[in-house]
């Protein structure tokens, strides 16, 4: 027998970054609750008979949401560790012999186990997502991952290459950007609050709803649907923003 936590104060729980209900009143104590906002990314209240990606995983919150809206099968990927991040020079040159283990694994194992999920969690880099690793699958699920990538335009064309129906691609915006330029793809690079050494936050880009669209266009989609703006509670400081991302008919 697997022994799984039995108490809200039991220390497993707590530390992650997804708050997720684990059965038996059971909840994890997440640096974000996306309950309250999941309706604003465009998933589709039943998921029956759909091959589903969920890509950055994390804790595992949305992998198991679209498992309970009814997904024929549903595939989690993340890097198996926090040093398989994508860091700069810099940053991985100082984790090198860095204990920092393994959080998101480890508590989507929890999870899985808690739930009693059927959810397979794959260890996989963005960047080596493709038919041969992975497969082919209706709907693909990004949620803030794409700022924490030095490349993003190169993670959504691996994604687009996974793509059977449509992507949900979300991640962190600037609102005033948008009021200011809504038709102007306007990005900023670095760390929006104070650091130490450069990168140690690995958070690189927040971008305009415009730059994000156009990205996507970029990456092969052929068409872009805006699901809209949102706060990430229980914080009040990070805006995001989902897309319906559609590919042609065809591809060459």
């Amino acid at each position: 027998m697997i022994d799984l936590p039995a108490r809200q104060d039991d220390p497993r729980l707590q530390g992650w970054y997804h708050t997720i209900e684990l059965g038996n009143g059971l909840v994890s104590d997440g640096f974000f609750d996306h309950r309250p906002v999941v309706h604003r990314y465009g998933i589709p209240e039943s998921l029956r008979g759909k091959e589903v990606l969920d890509v950055g995983t994390g804790d595992g919150f949305f992998a198991f949401e679209m498992e309970r809206r009814g997904a024929a099968r549903v595939t989690a990927i993340d890097v198996a560790r926090m040093k398989d991040c994508d860091w700069v020079p810099n940053m991985r040159y100082r984790l090198a012999d860095a204990a920092m283990g393994d959080p998101w694994p480890r508590h989507f194992r929890l999870a899985h186990a808690m739930r009693r999920s059927r959810v397979d969690y794959k260890p996989c880099n963005v960047y080596d997502l493709s038919p041969y690793t992975v497969g082919m699958f209706d709907i693909v699920f990004c949620g803030s991952l794409l700022l924490h990538l030095q490349n993003p335009l190169a993670a959504l064309i691996a994604i687009r290459s996974v793509t059977r129906e449509y992507a949900i691609i979300e991640t962190a915006i600037e609102p005033e950007w948008d009021e200011k330029y809504p038709s102007r793809p306007v990005l900023s690079f670095g760390y929006q609050k104070d650091e130490v050494v450069p990168g140690e936050n690995n958070a690189f880009w927040v971008m305009s709803s415009c730059t994000l669209e156009k990205m996507i266009r970029y990456a092969g989609f052929a068409e872009v649907e805006r699901q809209g703006t949102f706060m990430l509670p229980p914080h009040t400081d990070v805006t995001a923003c989902s897309m319906i991302a559609k590919p042609p008919p065809a591809w060459g």
